[in-house]
């Protein structure tokens, strides 16, 4: 469970990230007589603040949003409202050098974090490291870690304890899980200049709390997206991914997936992503432009469990659908304005006839974010 220290921790970690923010927003020129351009090596340090609103922060169900609204299923709800309004937050640094012949080679750290207003069991923090390094002017790849230490999902019934304990507030435990990143992209810019593509894998692990450690999984994706310019003021792009993720399936000593009465969340999908951006006429001389990114993706859960002991994933299947909508102005050159509408909904069912209702009750959702984002970029 995320304790109380946490949100204290986001607390001061906010109030220095807006003193930091406040100062270099006043000193626009504190790092004058410098000229990156000029050098072979630089830093440069990028910090964001931002605040959005989030409609359904534990991606409830209509089902769930009923119960909680009517004060039912006392021990399952650890929240004070299924909406929050939420303070984003980050900060990262950069050092570019060549160490490599003429070639670019870029190292960067950061963190950032959601800080819930009134849910703080919801607040998080995630950790990152890359390297980029060019191989020629038009080759390039990036290597990533990135490691979120603690993030709350929603309390579920622990079907392990329904047996000594039956259907008691006491069997609700918080899911909790720690994840592990590391990923890789390669990309290529081709000669007529207007085309990019990039191929991508990654490799993640989900570490759950003791209650559910069966979902403990080693999850991969791999694939490719392309960015194509049409004109100086319009830009597409579209892409596809494939994951697959084995879940441990068990979680006690001597039991193995095919003799477990556990859960089994191992599953494969197929996301298809396309998007655009369209700069706009200057306003006030000011630089701005809409984009806009959808996706698609189609989970199918892999269990051989029958529809009786694993109800919620034998034979299930997943719609999600997402939506990013983004407008961005160029307040300065190295001060941006992000203002975001996001929308993300997911339809669930299954091939199991008499789970159907069920499943689709549990699992379907709708959710929206809508928020605006400052970012400021310092080079030195």
């Amino acid at each position: 469970m995320i304790q109380k220290t946490n949100s204290h921790r986001l607390r001061a970690c906010l109030l220095l990230f807006n003193a930091l923010l406040i100062f270099f927003l006043f000193n626009e020129n504190i790092f004058a007589g410098d000229d990156p351009e000029n050098k072979i090596q630089s830093w440069s340090v990028n910090l964001s603040l931002g605040s959005y609103y989030d409609s359904n922060i534990l991606k409830y169900s209509g089902k769930y949003l009923n119960r909680f609204l009517n004060g039912q299923d006392e021990g399952r709800f650890h929240i004070d409202s299924y909406d929050d309004f939420i303070f984003e937050y980050s900060a990262s640094l950069n050092y570019s050098n060549r160490m490599f012949g003429n070639l670019l080679t870029i190292f960067g750290a950061g963190f950032d974090s959601d800080a819930y207003t009134v849910n703080s069991v919801k607040s998080w923090f995630t950790y990152d490291f890359f390297w980029r390094q060019y191989v020629s002017t038009s080759l390039s790849f990036l290597l990533s870690y990135s490691h979120i230490p603690e993030y709350y999902v929603r309390h579920f019934r622990d079907e392990d304890l329904v047996d000594s304990l039956g259907f008691t507030p006491e069997t609700f435990k918080p899911y909790e899980f720690t994840k592990d990143e590391l990923s890789f992209w390669v990309q290529n810019i081709f000669s007529w200049k207007t085309t990019r593509a990039r191929l991508y894998f990654s490799y993640m692990r989900y570490f759950l709390n003791q209650s559910y450690t069966e979902y403990d999984s080693k999850d991969f994706l791999f694939g490719f997206r392309v960015f194509q310019r049409l004109s100086e003021d319009l830009d597409l792009n579209f892409g596809y991914l494939y994951g697959t993720s084995a879940a441990t399936g068990f979680d006690e000593p001597g039991e193995t997936k095919e003799i477990s009465n556990d859960a089994d969340a191992s599953n494969y999908e197929h996301t298809y992503t396309a998007g655009l951006g369209l700069r706009l006429p200057r306003i006030f001389s000011l630089n701005n432009e809409i984009t806009l990114d959808a996706q698609y993706q189609l989970a199918n859960y892999t269990t051989d469990d029958n529809p009786v002991s694993d109800p919620l994933h034998s034979g299930r299947y997943d719609h999600h659908y997402r939506v990013f909508l983004n407008y961005n102005l160029d307040i300065l050159s190295n001060l941006f304005l992000t203002v975001f509408y996001n929308w993300m909904g997911r339809d669930s069912s299954t091939s199991s006839e008499v789970n159907k209702e069920y499943v689709s009750n549990e699992k379907d959702y709708t959710q929206y974010r809508v928020g605006i984002n400052v970012n400021y970029l310092i080079k030195f």
